[in-house]
C-alpha cells in the first residue's frame, strides 16, 4: 500500500492500493487495483481498477481508464473516461467523452463537453451535455431547501443536452434540441425543439415538442414534482 503525504509524487509502477490521504501527484504511469482519494489527486492519466473518491477532489490532464468510478467528491478530467462503471455523488466535468459499457449513476452535477455513451444513465441533479447514447437515460432535478439557504444554485438549474438518442428516456425539467427515441416520459417543464419517436410518448401540460416524428402513440401525463 502507498499512502500519501502532503504533496507526495507516486512512482510510476503497479500498486495494489494507494490511498491519499493530503496531496498526491502522479507520475506518468501509475497502474492500481484501487486507489482511494480522500484529499487531492493531479494526473497526467488514470490507469487501473477501482478509482474511489471519498470527500476528495480527482483532476486529470489525460485520459481516465478503469473498471470502476464510485464515491462522492469532484472529478475533473480533460480526455476520455472509459470504464465499466459510474457511481459518483458529487460534480463530474468531463472534457473529453465518456464511454461506459455497464451503468453510470450520478447524484449532482453533470458536465460534458462531447458525448456520453453508457447502458443505463441516471442522473439526479442537473446536467450540462452535448450527445447521449444508450439504452436508458433518465434525469430528473435534485430537491432541497438547503441549495437556497446556502447560496448553491447550480444544483436547482436546468439540464441542458444538444442530442440524445437512446431507446428509453425519462426526463424532468430538460432542454434537448434533437431525441430520437422509441418510448419517452417528458415532465415538469421539459422542453425538446425536434423529437422522433417510435412508440409511445408521454407528456404532461407543462412540457413540449416543437417538432414530433413517427407512429409513437402519445399519452398525457399528470405533472409531478
Amino acid at each position: 500500500m502507498h499512502k500519501s503525504t502532503d504533496c507526495s509524487l507516486i512512482h510510476s509502477g503497479d500498486y495494489d492500493l494507494i490511498d491519499v490521504e493530503h496531496n498526491a501527484t502522479f507520475a506518468d504511469a501509475v497502474r492500481f487495483r484501487t486507489t482511494m482519494v480522500e484529499g487531492s489527486l493531479q494526473a497526467p492519466n488514470i490507469q487501473g481498477e477501482n478509482l474511489i473518491i471519498n470527500k476528495g477532489v480527482v483532476r486529470c490532464s489525460g485520459k481516465i481508464r478503469v473498471k470502476r468510478i464510485a464515491g462522492c467528491g469532484t472529478l475533473e478530467v480533460k480526455g476520455d473516461i472509459v470504464c465499466d462503471s459510474i457511481q459518483l455523488t458529487g460534480s463530474l466535468v468531463s472534457d473529453g467523452n465518456i464511454y461506459c459499457s455497464g451503468n453510470m449513476e450520478m447524484t449532482g452535477t453533470l458536465s460534458n463537453a462531447h458525448r456520453i455513451t453508457a447502458d443505463e444513465m441516471q442522473l439526479s441533479g442537473v446536467l450540462h451535455g452535448n450527445d447521449i447514447d444508450g439504452r436508458s437515460f433518465t434525469v430528473r432535478p435534485l430537491h432541497s431547501t438547503m441549495f437556497s439557504r446556502f447560496g448553491m444554485p447550480d444544483y436547482q438549474a436546468r439540464s441542458h443536452a444538444d442530442a440524445i438518442s437512446v431507446s428509453n428516456v425519462d426526463a424532468s425539467r430538460l432542454t434537448c434540441r434533437t431525441m430520437t427515441v422509441d418510448t419517452a416520459t417528458l415532465r415538469n417543464g421539459t422542453s425538446v425543439e425536434s423529437a422522433a419517436c417510435s412508440t409511445s410518448l408521454g407528456i404532461d401540460r407543462t412540457s413540449s415538442v416543437l417538432l414530433l416524428t413517427g407512429a409513437c402513440r402519445r399519452t398525457h401525463l399528470r405533472a409531478v414534482s
